[in-house]
């Protein structure tokens, strides 16, 4: 009876671990997917609001970056997320390489017409 009771316990155990998981993956896959939408909603703004917006976006892509890093660092395998979040990132760091270039453009331009 007590092996029973025993392996009841385990079991219960189990099911509740499992479950955690699929939260906390559930979890991950939506942040992941808040975090590739707002990529991608940046990409499809243009040029010039990007640059005139771009202090504004960085600190979002931030506080969403270490909201994504947080959940994810909770989960073990995380191969599935990198694959949506390397294309995201680095579409990010273009649009940052960008932002940046244009503003220097613009003080270059701003300078010689002094």
């Amino acid at each position: 009876m007590k092996t029973i009771a025993a392996l009841l316990s385990f079991f219960t155990i189990l099911i509740t671990f499992s479950s955690c998981k699929s939260d906390q993956q559930k979890k991950a896959e939506l942040i992941t997917k808040n975090y590739v939408k707002f990529v991608d909603s940046i990409a499809s703004q243009e040029t010039t609001n990007i640059t005139k917006n771009w202090n504004e976006i960085s600190k979002d892509f931030e506080e969403k970056s270490k909201e994504l890093n947080t959940e994810i660092d909770k989960l073990e395998d995380i191969t599935i997320f990198d694959d949506k979040i390397n294309p995201a990132t680095e579409k990010y760091e273009a649009l940052s390489n960008l932002a940046f270039q244009k503003k220097t453009e613009n003080r270059q331009m701003f300078n010689a017409n002094k």
